[in-house]
Order: structure tokens, then sequence, then C-alpha cells
């Protein structure tokens, strides 16, 4: 449980209050002043809980794109910090009590340079300025529309808990109501299923269950993962925003001080949680730390489509912050900037408190879970990428592409076709082992936006190495269409395409079908050892004639075992050698196709095509390799099939989110191909 500061605390800013609000007898802070600790019974009072949006649902990120900024007047940041947020079309929607002050706000705006064409206001009351406390959530929903989610403000605040439903009255767009005593200053979300807050949730909200908050968060706000976790801080705020911040999908920044400080040992527990916990991408969290030896609020910054606005202390270790930003989120504006000395940054209130995003209702949205990792040299590299459109209007077919580089070479495009409704998929080309690919994605819509993912798109791309992995043998297919060939014999180069020696322990010179006799004449003395990159030639020739037979066909496999498993090559036979009776298979090779829809939200179907009759196993396996469910296991004729997957496992509970791997097994061998579970 997140640790209290007892009977103490600290007293923040004076906040003046809009000419129609009530004042307070006594002077608001960003913790609860010792009237409103009287008054907790009226947190939540009233409050009317609404039916969820219509899954699935979208929770937007700070570091998805905005279209303009919450703030209020009289402010609690500084006129420097306005005026940059008003550039770069950024709209500054600034809560005001009148229209009066309204006319006060903006004499100050052109007195100071900002631009008033990125300046509109929401004549409201209110209680305070940390607008990012009480402010909205913004959501998308299964019709890619914009919705705000509220819920009780964890502060016995009225006028402040009512902005959420005047934001949406304004911007025209759905209201949810969560009931769910909350604050947005300790809750974070990567945009893709996970968010983070402090056991403050569960203290504030006692007569729910863990289980019953983690419903709700899932129901309104599409949460698959919900960390709640203790405040390192020891400090009576408990906002997550005073430690960490997510800055993307995969990173995030965890506060660090030196091991005198008195929260040392429970920060670095805070940090290690992090670095060993899986992100949305399927790796675990890249962490940064910022260093905060007299607890500076360094975390508690603004992320603002690509600008960084980090709060800093006239201190000798501002510069430092600002380049841990600057590493972590290449691509990206960073600026620091001083507090007002009225309203001062303080280390549990700062600019990420007193600022809120208002997303782009139109926004563009690319979902993608990128490659990572070591991939194999051998194989193309397919990637899938989910269009969400939030505008009335269409993407463009023809914009969604795949940027990719090979060790920092020249970029390359490929384009993306859709494969079945907002679903595109994309190859990028198979590299030689032991390169690093760079990729990132791009889109654009008809009403003139465009999109990246990740977002600052080519200073930071996604990024994966290619490796050797497999024990190959090239051709794997041996064609013998003369009787000449027969008696030449064809050539497979057995590879080693791994990082280390193999043993070759045996090879299956005699074929299975009696249709035909082949045997290997060039063949080394087994066990024998491969080195990484070293080849060893197999010939192989065929006894003539070859006849066929009722009980087999014209189409065999040579097998090559090693200390890591098999490796296949077919032999085949062209009709024009057969003599006798019998039935050979129509020409061709098995073959995996692409599942249909991927990524699977519900069910997908697999196509796969048999040149032969046999034994046949399709399974779907996760990325460890741990069996999920096997589809098809049997004899099965020659042709064309489909199979069905209900994105359930063996004990018919449906799989979470996530990359996984389906496969076809033949006496030919194993092909293996991706899918993406999107829930």
């Amino acid at each position: 449980m997140a640790l209290l500061a007892g009977a103490f605390f600290l007293l923040f800013p004076v906040t003046f209050f809009a000419q129609d609000t009530v004042e307070s007898p006594e002077k608001l802070t960003h913790w609860l002043t010792p009237d409103e600790l009287t008054r907790l019974d009226e947190i939540g009072l009233g409050f009317v809980e609404t039916e969820p949006p219509v899954a699935p649902i979208r929770n937007i990120a700070e570091f998805d794109h905005m279209q303009g900024v919450l703030v209020r007047y009289p402010f609690g940041i500084p006129m420097a910090l306005i005026k940059e947020m008003a550039e770069d079309e950024i709209m500054v929607t600034t809560i005001v009590g009148s229209t009066s002050q309204q006319n006060l706000v903006t004499n100050q705006y052109v007195a100071n340079g900002v631009d008033t064409s990125h300046c509109n206001f929401l004549i409201a009351g209110s209680n305070s300025y940390w607008t990012r406390d009480y402010g909205p959530w913004f959501e998308s929903d299964s019709s890619n529309q914009i919705g705000i989610i509220d819920f009780p403000y964890n502060r016995p605040r009225p006028l402040d808990d009512e902005i959420p439903k005047e934001v949406a009255d304004m911007l025209g767009i759905p209201w949810f109501g969560m009931n769910l005593i909350h604050t947005g200053g300790n809750y974070m979300t990567d945009g893709l299923g996970i968010s983070a807050s402090t056991t403050l949730v569960w203290e504030e909200n006692p007569t729910q269950t863990h289980q019953q908050i983690a419903d709700k968060v899932h129901d309104y706000l599409g949460i698959e993962e919900y960390h709640v976790v203790p405040d390192p801080n020891g400090t009576y705020i408990d906002h997550i925003d005073c430690w960490g911040k997510f800055l993307a999908p995969d990173k995030i920044l965890i506060r660090s001080v030196p091991p005198s400080h008195s929260q040392y040992n429970l920060i670095e527990q805070a940090a290690s949680y992090w670095a060993s916990t899986t992100c949305s991408y399927g790796y675990n969290y890249e962490v940064y730390r910022v260093y905060t030896p007299t607890n500076q609020p360094y975390t508690n910054s603004l992320i603002l489509n690509k600008k960084v606005l980090v709060p800093i202390m006239n201190s000798s270790w501002d510069d430092s912050a600002l380049a841990v930003y600057q590493q972590a989120m290449p691509g990206y504006e960073v600026i620091g900037f001083l507090g007002n000395p009225s309203t001062p940054w303080e280390a549990t209130d700062a600019l990420h408190c007193r600022a809120k995003g208002i997303v782009d209702l139109g926004l563009l949205y690319i979902r993608h879970f990128p490659l990572y990792g070591d991939h194999p040299c051998e194989e193309d590299y397919q990637i899938d990428a989910d269009l969400i459109v939030c505008s009335d209007t269409t993407v463009i077919s023809d914009s969604i592409l795949i940027h990719y580089r090979v060790n920092n070479g020249a970029w390359n495009l490929v384009s993306m076709t859709n494969t079945t409704g907002s679903f595109y998929s994309g190859i990028i080309p198979k590299q030689p082992g032991e390169n690093t690919i760079d990729y990132y994605l791009t889109a654009a819509d008809h009403s003139g936006r465009h999109a990246n993912t990740p977002y600052i798109g080519e200073p930071d791309p996604f990024r994966f190495q290619t490796v050797y992995t497999n024990v190959t043998a090239i051709p794997d297919t041996l064609w013998f269409n003369t009787p000449d060939e027969c008696l030449e014999g064809k050539v497979t180069v057995l590879n080693n395409f791994t990082g280390a020696a193999i043993s070759v322990t045996g090879i299956q010179e005699e074929g299975f079908n009696p249709a035909f006799a082949w045997y290997i004449s060039t063949v080394p003395d087994t066990p024998y050892f491969l080195d990484p990159s070293d080849t060893t030639e197999l010939r192989v020739r065929i006894d003539l004639p070859v006849f066929k037979q009722d009980t087999g066909y014209a189409l065999d496999t040579l097998t090559i075992i090693t200390t890591i498993g098999p490796v296949d090559v077919i032999i085949a036979v062209n009709d024009s050698l057969l003599t006798g009776s019998g039935t050979r298979i129509a020409g061709g090779t098995n073959r995996l196709g692409q599942n249909y829809p991927n990524p699977v939200t519900e069910t997908t179907t697999i196509p796969f095509t048999l040149a032969y009759a046999g034994e046949v196993t399709i399974k779907i396996q996760d990325l460890l390799g741990n069996r999920v469910i096997t589809l098809l296991d049997g004899f099965t004729q020659a042709g064309n099939y489909t199979v069905t997957w209900d994105g359930r496992n063996l004990s018919g509970s449906i799989v979470p989110g996530g990359v996984y791997i389906y496969s076809l097994k033949t006496k030919a061998g194993v092909q293996s191909k991706r899918l993406v579970v999107i829930r």
C-alpha cells in the first residue's frame, strides 16, 4: 500500500476562483485541505454511471495526436508555456468563469504574443487549475467515434468534477460516466490496452474489489492489463506522475535518487518492476531514469504531439533531465519551462498536473504490433496493421506504406494491401543474416490527416535483427524431368544458418515410396559437424524405370537428421518418366496460406493446400513454443482446404492478445506463419 505523510500537509499556491464560483473558506491545495477532509462523503455523491462505450474500446494515450490542450484561468502555468502550446496547430482551450474573464485572458494572451487564432474558451465554473486531475479521458469505440470517459473526481470540488461534461458538450462528442473514484495524475495508458496507477485507486474505492476495479477500466476504457502498484515516493499525493511516465508503448521514465535518499530502495524496486514487465509489444519495457536528488518534478512533463514540455527548477540537474528525454524520445522537441513565481512547480505538482491534452476528434491511428528481436533471414517479414479512422472519411488505399532500411542505409518503400475490413498487410523482403532492419508505417485519409507508427516516425523507428536460425536445404525440392537428370543426379546444399556448429547424425537414404528407388551418391559419413555458414552437397540419383503403383506416388522425401531437428527435401518425378498404372498427384507442392482476417478479433480462417495425401497436423503455438491448440491432426487427401480458429485454447478459454505462430506439418516438412490476436 502507498505510504501517507501522516498529519503533515504541504500547502500549494493560492487558486483564485472564477466569478461564478463559490469560494472555499480556505485556500485549495493539490492535496485535500483540512476542510475537504471533513467532506469526503461528498465525493461521487449523485454521480450517475452510464453504459460503457461499445467495444472494442481504445483508451487514447498522451502520446497520441492531440488537437488541443485544456488549461484553466487563473493560471497555474507560465504564459511562456501557453505561448509555446499555441503553436503548431494546437488549440489552447482555457476554462474561464465568464465572458469578462475571457476578455481579460484574451488581452493577456495578446500582450504576451500568444497566437490567439489557436485559442478558444470554455466558460464554466471551476474550483482549481489542476485540469489533468479532473479533466476528461478520451476513448474511441467500435465505430471509431471519439468519446469522453468521466469519473468521480477524488476531491469534493463539484465544479471541477463537472468539467468533463462541459468539454464533451463543447466538442459535441459522447460522454460516459464510469463510477470509479479517480484522478488523472494517478493514471497513464499506452493506447494499446495497458494502464497503470498506484494503489491509491484501491484505497479510494473501498466498496469495490480489486477485480471489480480492473473490470471497470476494462469495460469503459478497453484496458486488458491494469498495473496497480505501490507509490514509491511515500508522499501524501500518491500520484503515479510524480515518479513515472509512459513515453511510448514500450518506454517508461522513472525518477532516480541518490542512495542516501529515504525512498531510494522503493524507487529502485519500482524501476526493477517495470524493467521486468512486458509491454504491449511483447518485450520488457525500456526504462529510462531521470535524476531527481532533491525531488525535482521532472517526470511531471507533458507530451504534446512532437513536443515534450518539461518542468525545470533552475537547478544544476535541469540539463541532464532534458538530455534523458532527448535520448528516450529522438525526433521530439524537448523544451524546459520554469514555473511562475506565484505558482511554482512543486515536487508532487507540476506541469503535467496543470494541463490536459484534447485528442484530435478525427484521429487517424495505425494500430500495429511491431517485429522485434531476432528473425530468421530465410523468410520474408510480414507486417500487419489496423487502420483506425475517426474522421468521417476513408483511408487513402495507396497511402499505407512500410518504410524500411537495412543497416542505416537508404529508406525503401513497400505498399500495404487491404486484407479485410480495416486491416492491411505488407512484406519486408527477406534480408541476409546479421543485419539490422529499421521500419515505420505511414498512412493518410481523405480528411487530409497523416499518421505514423511509431508516432514520431523515421527518427525512432521499430527495429529487429535478421539472424541465421535454421539448417536448410537449398533447393528443398528436386524435380527430375528427364532420364539424364535421374542418372546424373541433382544436388541440394545443406546450409548451417545458425550461429553455432550442429551435428548431422543421419540421412534417410531409402525412399518410403515403393514407386521408385533413389539414393544419395555423395553422402558423407555420419555423424559429422557443420560449422556456422558451412555447407554440404548431397547429390540424389534415381534408378530407372520409375513405376506408378497404386500404393503410392512418384513423390517422396529425403530427411536429413540434425541435432536441432530434421531437414526435409522433396524428391519428385515428372509424369513423362512414369510407367505402368496408378494415380499421381497433380503438380504443385504443399502450401500454407495467410490467415484471414489478420489481426484476429474473434475467428479467423487458415487456408492450406496439400499436394499429396498423408498425415497432416495444423496447430497454433505462442511465441515461446507452447501449444495453444491443434486444429487438425490426421490423414487428409490431396486438395485445397481451410480450417477455422475461434481464438480459444485447448481448455476453451479465449487467448489474450498478442502474436502467435500457426504451422502446417506434413511428411514434406513444416511451414509456419504469424498471426496477431487483438483483444
